[in-house]
């Protein structure tokens, strides 16, 4: 793997080339018309979430403090939240409630939702 440098100019049309997602290297792969590279090749890996979802899900945090996600006729997981002041528990939780999701087949929409329930029972990561 090689590193460049470009102008602030050419990474804007590599930029305005490019699909949401998408790095430099597969925009210049694409435009150049070369194969594209399997994941392992490049050295890191990319999650690809899927665009509908394909059973219905529900996240939501109760009131005894967990944050539960449950896919319908399938798996579900719970988690016991930190107190609101421990940012770094929250992020925590969060990204293990994430791949939860993900690792279940949830669609970007999905993934939202289950950071949306923790932000709407005020358990935010800033601030």
């Amino acid at each position: 793997m090689r590193t460049i440098r470009i102008s602030e100019e050419v990474w804007n049309e590599i930029a305005k080339e490019g699909k949401f997602g998408e790095t430099p290297d597969d925009v210049f792969r694409r435009v150049f018309k070369l194969t594209p590279v399997a994941v392992s090749d490049v050295g890191f890996q990319k999650k690809k979430l899927i665009d509908r979802a394909i059973r219905r899900m529900s996240a939501r945090v109760t009131d005894d403090g967990y944050l539960l996600v449950n896919f319908l006729g399938g798996p579900s997981n719970k988690w016991k939240l930190p107190s609101k002041d421990d940012k770094n528990g929250i992020r925590g939780v969060k990204k293990l409630a994430v791949e939860f999701a993900e690792n279940n087949k949830a669609s970007i929409g999905q993934v939202n939702a289950v950071i949306k329930a923790m932000t709407d029972a005020e358990y935010w990561t800033t601030k």
